[in-house]
């Protein structure tokens, strides 16, 4: 009987860790997805919308190009919303 009980133990402990380590594999895929998207829309920003401008920005889906006024100071000269 104790044989078999260590038997099962060793089964459910390796059940155990092949669930977290699928998990883990999906969560690690799925942010790589997330950023490789992100770099993808940061360069649409900055290479394609705001490509005439000297500065841009890009946050949480919102493109932001920056232009120089008559004192040299920044200020937004375009936003865009990407999705």
């Amino acid at each position: 009987m104790t044989e078999n009980k260590k038997t099962n133990n060793w089964k459910t402990i390796a059940i155990i860790f092949i669930i977290l380590f699928t998990l883990e594999t999906l969560m690690i895929i799925w942010g790589t997805v997330l950023i490789q998207e992100e770099e993808e829309k940061t360069e649409e920003c900055y290479y394609n919308i705001c490509e005439d401008y000297p500065e841009a920005y890009f946050e949480e889906d919102y493109c932001y190009c920056y232009d120089y006024d008559q004192t040299g100071k920044l200020v937004v000269a375009e936003s865009e919303y990407m999705k």
